[in-house]
C-alpha cells in the first residue's frame, strides 16, 4: 500500500523552458493512479506565482477533489504574498483544506515574519490542522531550527519535508513525538540508507511529483515508477503507509 504525503499542482518551471508550466490536476493524478497510489497530500506550487491570488487555489481545489474526493489531502501552500491578501485565512472556511504548508525558501517565516508564523500556527492549532514545513539546508529550513517551532507547538502536528539531512533530521524525530518527515525529492541512492536510523513511525513516503522536471528532463510516470521501487525495495512500504495515516488520521 502506498501514500504520497507531498504532492504538487500548479504552475511550475520545466528545465530547458522560459516560462512555469501548468500541471494540472487531472495529468498530476493520472501518474499517482498508474502507480496505485491511495490517499496523498498535495499543495499548490501557485503560491510562488505572484499573479495567482486565493480565489484560482481554491477552483484548483474543487477541481482536486472532484477528481478523486477523499483520496486527495488539500494543504493550503500559505505564501507571503497569499498571507498578505488574506491574513484572516478565510479559504479556510470553505473546508477542502486539510493542513497549511510553509516554505521559508519562498515566504521567510522563520527569519523576516515570525509573528505572522505564529499568527497562522495559532490557526492552525484551533482548527487541528497539520503543518508541513519545507526543511533543507538553508537558513531557517534546518531541521534543528524548525524543531524549536514544534517544541512551542506541541499539540500541533508537523511534517518536515525531504528528510534531509537525514541524521539531523533523525534526532529532531527522536526529540519531537509530533515531527513526522517525508521522502520528497530524495536521491533515490539515499532511499536504503533510511534504514539505518530509527523513525519512531514517523517516517512517510513522498516525491514532490511533478517537481522533479524543473531540474532534470525526465518522463513523470518513469520517475515515480523508480521512487515506488526504491521505497518498496528498502523493506520500508508498510512503515511510510502506517505513518502517512498517523499524520493525517491522528487527533490530538
Amino acid at each position: 500500500m502506498i501514500c504520497d504525503a507531498h504532492v504538487h499542482v500548479g504552475y511550475y518551471s520545466r528545465k530547458g523552458l522560459r516560462e512555469p508550466q501548468y500541471y494540472s490536476p487531472r495529468r498530476v493524478i493520472g501518474v499517482l493512479n498508474r502507480h496505485n497510489v491511495d490517499d496523498f497530500v498535495v499543495s499548490s506550487t501557485c503560491a510562488q506565482v505572484q499573479e495567482i491570488g486565493t480565489k484560482a487555489m481554491l477552483r484548483e481545489a474543487r477541481e482536486v477533489k472532484r477528481l478523486v474526493g477523499g483520496r486527495a489531502h488539500m494543504f493550503f501552500w500559505i505564501s507571503g504574498h497569499l498571507y498578505d491578501e488574506d491574513p484572516k485565512m478565510k479559504w479556510l472556511d470553505f473546508s477542502m483544506f486539510e493542513g497549511i504548508k510553509l516554505h521559508e525558501d519562498e515566504t521567510p517565516w522563520m527569519k523576516n515574519r515570525r509573528d505572522d508564523l505564529y499568527k497562522i500556527l495559532l490557526m492552525a492549532k484551533a482548527r487541528g490542522l497539520p503543518v508541513m514545513f519545507h526543511a533543507g539546508l538553508n537558513e531557517g529550513c534546518k531541521p534543528m531550527e524548525l524543531a524549536e517551532v514544534a517544541k512551542e507547538f506541541s499539540t500541533l502536528r508537523f511534517n518536515f519535508a525531504h528528510c534531509r539531512p537525514m541524521e539531523e533530521m533523525a534526532r529532531v524525530v527522536a526529540e519531537c513525538p509530533n515531527v513526522w518527515t517525508d521522502t520528497a525529492y530524495m536521491s533515490l541512492e539515499n532511499i536504503p540508507k533510511l534504514r539505518e536510523y530509527d523513525w519512531r513511525g514517523r517516517l512517510m513516503f513522498g516525491t514532490d511529483v511533478p517537481v522533479w522536471q524543473a531540474h532534470e528532463k525526465t518522463s513523470l510516470d518513469k520517475m515515480y515508477g523508480e521512487y515506488i521501487k526504491a521505497i518498496k525495495l528498502s523493506g520500508l512500504e508498510d512503515a511510510t503507509f502506517a505513518a502517512f495515516n498517523s499524520f493525517i488520521k491522528q487527533k490530538r
